[in-house]
């Protein structure tokens, strides 16, 4: 096998030398065989005729030798490339579309396909990650979803009793402010246990990672960095191991720096700095998640030893789960709810990936548009099939006088294939490019200013196999029937004239074809409109407040060591000092901003008669400044707001929504009425009265039905929060309010950290998956709709052409031009009819893919369809005028000369 792999290369790079070679070879064993007549008694004339009828010709014998060892295979294959490269630099700008069309149908696939690959399938870059699993817990009922948190004292308790893995670890990741005050400088952190590094087998490239020693009770921290942070803001300097880094205002010693490749375990994220679990306890205060049995936090993978069965660690961890969970009961828990917290149960999933929130909210979006561009690349195929087709047409006459000259049809489907795997390889090269810019602006358009997108796009042998493939089975898609109805031509209807027999057929292939073509477009049409409508319903929808010109700002009073006994008035003294400040209209505090995906949410009582129960009682709270509907905007419509009577000690008082108003009391004017709010046994239930009544707002997102809220004075937040937010209307674009911001804050306490963003922009962000899926699916359905114009003028084209004799005939015997305008448009209406039938069959049958992905649209939407067969139909006639044009102003005369 490689001495004939060697030969081959030889002819390839050194032809005459081996052809040399072979005749020094022939020649000794001619002469060998005229020596062995000759010693039989034949003369040297006779044994050399004898030896000649023996071996046959030379040519011959060399031949047959090329042919055994594959000489001729890649001679001939060099021939095809070559005689495909002269086909296409003969009609350059045709190829050069061809090539662009599947240029963007290959890198599209490509780029989609990449981020797939990325977030879905690649495996963590460690050692043996098919061992990894991931534990989760599941809840009473047993077939409830399982949950990946856990709290610390669980995975204590799985750490010191568990025999089923060689290596067990837990993390948690979170942001670090790397700043000493001002504006915040994130960094992406984890806390993970002493395990962590160990058990994937990552080792350091400086100093040292985490070890167990590094995790105990009351440590002081120590600090391991990634190479890409090493690498960005110490340089790489050696010396950076062993200093002193500042987190959330906390110093952490440099112990060492993890392998270049190794980003974490959370596909679209990549740790900056990891810190030991129990450093959190640095960070909270008395009130430390370390022992909090309520606070879960924590994420714990182990790493299965060899030799256990699936089926043995599912039997294990069952065996464990009583003896983990009966060990970290919540005390403060209600004796039923402590009973139902033991038959909780570990179950394990694997955890080769890693884990993503990615991978959850992006999985099915991203299946979608890799269906779209799937289309794509079957309408560019389609096109260049008809390309093809119109091609092989016009090569009757060549194909006719090569099969005459003895080239069988094997070797004609060969030379076919050649240049349309040519082609379609040319556009994959090409389509690579047009990969990795899309690839970059698809991480972008899932990036947003509060969670940046990390992935790695490094291309992997997956993504270039894929790619390789697509590239292949494209060319010999969209070239496999016309090379093969080009090799059978007729050598009679190629001298009658190219197509001679072919207006003559009934059926027409480039019909079908164009029909598919129309199809899939108006497929890739009604999806782009359900999305573009979706978006634009969620973009203009009432949020019940004004989102533009606001700014916000996140104050962390905790991280900058303010007691908790000054924090509401070290609030008030923030809140009061921006409102002086230029260009400010007003100025609130709350404890969440609107659309923030955070949610504070209770169970009350309401005092009514039947009031509801369960589930429907569940009721959202915010805590607010007196000045907060003022600075939103939100209509107060019955009652007062707050003002500085309600106090800590004064009777405690709410403002709530419509949708609250009619929830619990079933009146338009709730004021007057009062609640309780459900509190842990043996505590009390203050009663909340209710005080003013304001327009129905988003709370945690735009999809979201609206949640019954309660809005509370802030001064009587029954329990400590750390941030503050500040929400800052101004009467200018608010981002320049920033520095002046800064200097307002530092004039108090220059340790307060702060993060600013604008209410638009958070609300712009908790729509990006809808935005992907418009915006792409828009552009590849104006893409597809372009190519179907393509694919339609050229089927038509090449319709008229193959009809200009019938054409002529008609006009000569007084035919009008109207008739023949009818004649190419009931072409083109066959078409199009048969093409929007299946399309919308398509349409209607994955209608059903896309209902979690639409907001107050049904996937049959009957405007969605409408437009989009009007607005394909009228590109088809617009495509249809060029050649309607020319069949109707033909010269008759022209065309009988040539019949």
């Amino acid at each position: 096998m490689l001495s004939d792999l060697f030969y081959r290369l030889r002819v390839l790079f050194r032809r005459q030398a081996v052809e040399s070679e072979m005749d020094d070879e022939l020649r000794f064993h001619f002469e060998q065989q005229v020596e062995k007549y000759m010693s039989a008694g034949a003369t040297r004339e006779e044994a050399v005729r004898r030896a000649h009828l023996a071996f046959g010709g030379a040519e011959q014998v060399k031949e047959e030798c090329r042919d055994a060892r594959g000489v001729n295979f890649l001679e001939n294959l060099l021939q095809d490339v070559r005689y495909a490269l002269r086909i296409f630099g003969r009609t350059p700008i045709i190829t050069g579309i061809a090539i662009l069309s599947l240029a963007l149908g290959i890198g599209a696939n490509t780029a989609i396909f990449s981020l797939i690959d990325t977030v879905m399938l690649r495996l963590l870059p460690v050692q043996n990650p098919q061992e990894l699993v991931q534990l989760y817990r599941t809840s009473p009922p047993q077939n409830a979803e399982p949950t990946p948190s856990f709290t610390n004292p669980l995975w204590e308790q799985l750490r010191d009793h568990q025999d089923v893995f060689s290596g067990i670890f837990s993390w948690s990741s979170t942001q670090f402010d790397l700043a000493q005050g001002g504006e915040v400088r994130h960094a992406n952190g984890i806390f993970a246990s002493g395990g962590y590094f160990h058990a994937l087998d990552v080792r350091p490239v400086a100093g040292r990672l985490i070890v167990p020693d590094d995790d105990r009770r009351g440590c002081s921290g120590v600090a391991v960095l990634s190479y890409g942070f090493w690498q960005d803001h110490f340089g790489g300097a050696q010396n950076a191991v062993g200093s002193a880094i500042s987190l959330d205002h906390q110093s952490f010693r440099i112990v060492g720096v993890s392998s270049p490749g190794f980003y974490g375990l959370e596909s679209g994220q990549k740790f900056d700095v990891a810190i030991p679990v129990c450093a959190a306890a640095l960070f909270d205060g008395k009130e430390s998640r370390i022992d909090q049995r309520s606070w879960w936090w924590l994420n714990i993978v182990g790493r299965v030893k060899q030799g256990i069965s699936p089926e043995q660690l599912k039997a294990r961890l069952g065996v464990l789960s009583p003896q983990v969970f009966g060990g970290a009961v919540p005390q403060d828990w209600a004796p039923a709810e402590q009973q139902s917290f033991v038959t909780r149960r570990l179950v394990s999933l694997p955890a080769a990936a890693g884990t993503s929130d990615l991978r959850r909210h992006f999985g099915q979006p991203l299946s979608i548009l890799m269906a779209v561009v799937g289309l794509v690349l079957l309408i560019a195929c389609a096109n260049i099939a008809s390309l093809m087709f119109a091609r092989g047409v016009a090569r009757t006459k060549e194909m006719a006088v090569r099969k005459a000259l003895g080239a069988s049809r094997t070797r004609l489907v060969r030379q076919l294939l050649t240049e349309c795997i040519l082609l379609s390889s040319a556009g994959a090269l090409l389509g690579m490019l047009f990969a990795r810019w899309g690839s970059v602006l698809l991480v972008r358009f899932i990036s947003t200013a509060n969670n940046p997108v990390f992935v790695d796009l490094s291309l992997d042998g997956r993504v270039l196999a894929f790619t390789a493939a697509v590239a292949i089975l494209t060319g010999i898609l969209f070239g496999l029937f016309p090379t093969i109805r080009s090799a059978r031509v007729s050598l009679t209807s190629a001298m009658k004239g190219p197509g001679a027999d072919e207006h003559r057929a009934r059926f027409h292939p480039g019909k079908w074809i164009v029909a598919s073509q129309v199809a899939m477009s108006l497929v890739l049409l009604v999806a782009a409109g359900l999305f573009l409508r979706s978006l634009v319903k969620l973009v203009t929808l009432d949020l019940g407040f004004d989102r533009n010109n606001v700014l916000l700002v996140a104050a962390n009073l905790k991280t900058a060591s303010v007691p908790p006994e000054q924090w509401l008035a070290t609030g008030e003294d923030i809140e009061s000092r921006l409102r002086s400040l230029p260009g400010v209209i007003s100025v609130s505090r709350s404890i969440m901003t609107p659309i923030s995906n955070f949610e504070w949410n209770n169970y009350i009582k309401a005092d009514t008669p039947n009031p509801p129960t369960g589930d429907a009682s569940l009721a959202y709270f915010n805590f607010i400044s007196p000045t907060y509907f003022d600075t939103l905007r939100t209509p107060l419509l019955a009652g007062r707001a707050f003002n500085s009577n309600d106090t800590k000690t004064s009777p405690q008082v709410a403002i709530v929504n419509e949708t609250f108003a009619r929830r619990f009391f079933s009146t338009p004017n709730p004021v007057g009425k009062t609640f309780r709010v459900a509190a842990d046994p043996g505590k009390p239930e203050p009663l909340v009265q209710i005080i003013g009544l304001v327009k129905d707002s988003k709370y945690e997102s735009l999809r979201e039905d609206t949640y019954a809220t309660a809005f509370s004075p802030i001064t009587q937040i029954p329990e400590s929060f750390e941030p503050e937010n500040f929400e800052l209307r101004a009467a200018t674009p608010p981002s320049g309010l920033a520095i002046a911001v800064q200097d307002a804050v530092a004039k108090l306490n220059k340790s307060i950290p702060l993060e600013f963003h604008t209410l638009a922009q958070q609300v712009d962000d908790s729509l990006v998956q809808e935005r992907l899926l418009a915006t792409l699916s828009a552009f590849f359905g104006a893409l597809a709709l372009l190519l179907a114009a393509i694919g339609l003028y050229g089927a038509l084209s090449y319709l008229v052409n193959q009809r200009r004799t019938e054409f002529g005939i008609r006009i000569a015997l007084g035919a009008l031009p109207v008739s023949i305008l009818h004649l190419v448009l009931w072409d083109l209406a066959a078409v199009l009819l048969g093409g929007i039938a299946a399309g919308l069959a398509i349409s209607w049958a994955a209608a059903g893919l896309l209902r979690k992905l639409l907001f107050g649209l049904a996937p049959h939407d009957s405007v969605t369809l409408a437009v989009a067969i009007g607005l394909l139909t009228a590109v088809a006639f617009l495509a249809a005028y060029l050649p309607a044009r020319r069949a109707m102003r033909g010269d008759p005369m022209t065309a009988l000369r040539y019949e």
